[in-house]
């Protein structure tokens, strides 16, 4: 009996040595970060990932204009969040503010010939006489609704290097006749890291689709009709369907405020 628990001990032994061995050589696998592939809610209204990231929020300070955040911390959820931030910089025309606006534009972005294309627009609408009467609400002739949009795509991150983002935008635009023009459409911008994420190229109007082979297409857009009360409709399934039509839908991310 003796020999018999002698051996059953020995056994036991190994199995535990065993057991160990395989926990060292196996273990378990790191916990997700927030918005990792596997930290993300199964899907949205529209079948995309949701994030936690929200537009407006992130950073830990302001642009010149006051009301911008900026200060991120470099990682690639940062990029994404600045990214959003940044889009009404880029894509609002105001003539009483844009002397404003293009002054934070210029702190949160890297100089270049890409600056000059981006505000080329917001400079000829704001400076001519002739276009005073365009405007709407108050002196608009662009008025961005990111959330309306409400959409990201992480395209590269270099974490404090580079990263490229798409951002999938609403807006209102002025016309010559009418109401203004409701629409979508995708800000492909690349950011660089210098002590905060900068813009540093941004895909403008008549540029190469492919903002050089950085990004897989320009991203979904269209015109939806006229606006008269100056919003952007909120999105349906047969929008979404038409807006990404010859588009592809991979690693586009909803972020969390997004307007459904």
């Amino acid at each position: 009996m003796r020999k018999h628990w002698k051996l059953l001990a020995a056994v036991g032994t190994v199995i535990l040595v065993i057991a160990i061995a395989v926990v060292l050589l196996n273990p378990p696998a790191p916990a997700a970060k927030q918005d990792g592939p596997s930290s993300l809610q199964a899907s949205g209204k529209f079948g995309f990932p949701v994030s936690g990231i929200k537009i407006g929020e992130g950073g830990t300070k302001t642009a010149s204009d006051g009301k911008t955040p900026a200060g991120y911390n470099g990682t690639c959820d940062s990029a994404a969040q600045a990214a959003s931030n940044y889009v009404r910089l880029i894509r609002d025309v105001n003539r009483k503010t844009w002397t404003t606006q293009k002054a934070a534009l210029a702190d949160v972005s890297v100089p270049g010939s890409w600056l000059q294309e981006a505000t080329a627009v917001g400079d000829l609408l704001t400076a001519s006489n002739e276009a005073s009467s365009l405007g709407f609400d108050g002196g608009w002739y662009d008025r961005t609704d990111v959330e309306a949009g409400g959409m990201y795509r992480l395209v590269s991150c270099d974490e404090k290097k580079t990263s490229v983002v798409q951002v999938f935008i609403g807006s209102v635009s002025a016309q010559t006749a009418g109401d203004p023009l409701a629409s979508f459409d995708t800000v492909s911008m690349e950011l660089t890291w210098a002590g905060d994420w900068k813009i540093s190229d941004l895909l403008v109007a008549g540029q190469d689709r492919d903002f050089g082979g950085r990004v897989k297409d320009k991203g979904p857009g269209g015109a939806v009709g006229d606006a008269s009360t100056a919003t952007v409709p909120t999105l349906t399934d047969s929008l979404i369907n038409t807006l990404f039509e010859g588009k592809s839908r991979e690693g586009w991310i909803e972020y969390a405020n997004a307007k459904r």
